[in-house]
């Protein structure tokens, strides 16, 4: 699971409680902080259910504290250009160990990881942490097949099929022309133009929430509901069993 966002924990745990070997990758620098919040994250794998956690994480090519990290139009291009050799380095190194990696998921904001699993010949899926409304929405930018806001016009309205309209400052924030973190937006849709690589795409979402969106974008790609994707110990056990 190649990653860089919390809400990946409950995936992770309950994929690893239906008997699997989860391993979590991510950047070093972020691995710090997650071990300063949590000792017990490292490389060994932990039982959860009746399966594993582990955790692996990988250098993004600077300094720990290289003020370049700041700029993001600098950062996410290098770190696509690192972590692409890293992680399939890291990968083949798992095949060689008798620990073979049968399936590669991520979150939207790394679409290169699909590119490796393609170059690999793995099964690739990827997780998205939002709604299916928001799935829509980026799809429909990505494809121009509905209208969004511009420089010209920063405050139309947008309609997206199955949904109410929506006015200019009701759309994903990174869609909007005035928005700052521009490179954030081009990473994310970077996922939609890779979207035919993915044989999954798993929404934290339910099918009761968001029926008619869900059904509209399973035209698209498979569309797997699996949240909420939230904490509540009450609730983990019986989602784990009916995930």
């Amino acid at each position: 699971m190649l990653t860089t966002h919390k809400p990946h924990a409950q995936a992770r745990q309950a994929l690893a409680a239906k008997g699997m070997l989860v391993s979590f990758s991510t950047t070093e620098n972020y691995g710090k902080e997650m071990r300063k919040a949590n000792s017990d994250i490292n490389d060994q794998a932990t039982p959860v259910g009746s399966g594993f956690i582990r955790f692996e994480f990988f250098q993004d090519g600077l300094p720990e504290d290289d003020p370049k990290r700041a700029d993001l139009d600098y950062y996410v291009p290098k770190l696509e250009l690192v972590g692409k050799e890293l992680v399939t380095q890291m990968i083949k190194r798992h095949a060689t160990e008798g620990r073979p990696v049968s399936c590669l998921v991520n979150n939207p904001f790394i679409p290169w990881v699909c590119d490796v699993a393609v170059e690999l010949g793995i099964p690739q899926a990827t997780l998205w942490i939002q709604s299916c409304a928001v799935f829509s929405a980026y799809y429909h930018y990505n494809n121009k097949t509905v209208s969004f806001p511009t420089e010209a016009e920063p405050n139309m309205d947008v309609q997206l099929p199955g949904m109410p309209v929506l006015k200019h400052d009701e759309i994903p924030s990174f869609l909007h022309p005035s928005d700052p973190f521009q490179v954030l937006g081009r990473a994310i849709l970077g996922q939609f133009k890779k979207l035919s690589k993915s044989f999954y795409v798993l929404m934290d979402t339910f099918q009761d929430l968001e029926p008619q969106i869900i059904e509209h974008m399973s035209q698209v790609c498979i569309v797997k509901p699996v949240g909420p994707l939230f904490k509540n110990p009450k609730l983990q056990k019986q989602a784990y069993e009916e995930t």
